[in-house]
């Protein structure tokens, strides 16, 4: 199986590794975008190679991702697509319906929401419309998820915008363990491990409600304590209102 990557970034890249580390055996095409990315690619992995042009990227591929950055998605432009393509467009700020216009009719047109940890072969990946054949492609390297509408994607893009702030949030609690004494990297694992487990707990009850799942907890003990402390001080309603400013953003672009 041949597929063309059309802008090589950060989620482009993790693609890439997710694909070669996880031996799924597809022949990857990569766009000259980014030359230097993209020759490191080809370098590491004997299936990787770059292409001289973007219409060769298409022309050589069987499955196409888009993923450019709205500045640059003039260059789709000057490109001509086949009707046998499978295209997935990985792009923000692209809709369906404009990429449609712009590649005409083709096999498989879908929206594909991958995440940094692709690369090491797991986490959620986001499917819209729900196409089997696109699900399959990219089973080996996460678990795959499908949208019902493309508001259901816009949405869970977005709730994909507090990665870094979770990040801060549990250095802010290692750094107190480490003000303890506590070795750093114990920290940093035990801390993983108590999260993943919370989130395992809750992934494993149907229809969980996190509310009721946040009170099994001791009356005045030190989970309730923590609770008010950060209710109080505006600290667990600050994620909501990131999320409200990240969706607001997202309809000013469109």
């Amino acid at each position: 199986m041949n597929i063309g990557i059309i802008g090589t970034g950060i989620i482009a890249s993790a693609i890439v590794r997710g694909f070669c580390v996880q031996k799924t055996g597809y022949i990857i095409n990569l766009s000259p975008r980014n030359a230097q990315r993209a020759a490191a690619l080809a370098n590491e992995f004997d299936e990787v190679s770059v292409c001289a042009s973007n219409q060769e990227v298409i022309d050589k591929s069987d499955w196409v991702f888009i993923c450019l950055h709205k500045k640059h998605f003039g260059v789709l432009n000057e490109l001509k697509f086949r009707n046998d393509l499978r295209l997935i467009n990985m792009s923000a700020e692209m809709k369906l319906p404009a990429l449609k216009e712009l590649a005409g009719e083709t096999t498989i047109l879908a929206h594909v929401i991958p995440l940094p940890f692709i690369a090491a072969g797991f986490g959620p990946l986001l499917v819209y419309p729900e196409i089997t054949e696109v699900g399959e492609l990219f089973a080996p390297v996460s678990d795959v998820y499908y949208a019902n509408s493309q508001e259901d994607v816009h949405t869970l893009q977005i709730v994909t915008g507090i990665m870094s702030a979770y990040n801060l949030l549990l250095d802010e609690i290692v750094k107190f363990s480490d003000e303890q004494g506590i070795e750093h990297d114990v920290s940093v694992k035990f801390l993983c491990s108590l999260f993943s487990s919370l989130c395992k707990r809750a992934a494993s009850i149907p229809n969980c409600d996190l509310v009721e799942l946040a009170h099994e907890m001791t009356p005045g003990g030190y989970n309730e304590q923590a609770m008010n402390e950060l209710r109080e001080n505006g600290a667990i309603g600050a994620w909501r209102t990131a999320l409200d400013k990240l969706l607001a953003r997202l309809h000013e672009n469109s």
